[in-house]
């Protein structure tokens, strides 16, 4: 029983970190469309 409960955890931890690996590949990929191009917002400079 106990062996099943550890890999129903890790199946879930498993699921969780494909899920917050895409969602960061995703927020990468709208932020480099949205500061590129002749129609994109304006970046923050450092000075």
């Amino acid at each position: 029983m106990l062996r099943k409960l550890a890999l129903a955890a890790a199946a879930a931890s498993a699921v969780a970190l494909v899920r917050k690996r895409s969602a960061g590949k995703a927020e990468a990929d709208l932020w480099h469309e949205a500061t590129r191009g002749p129609q994109s917002v304006s970046r923050p400079t450092t000075r």
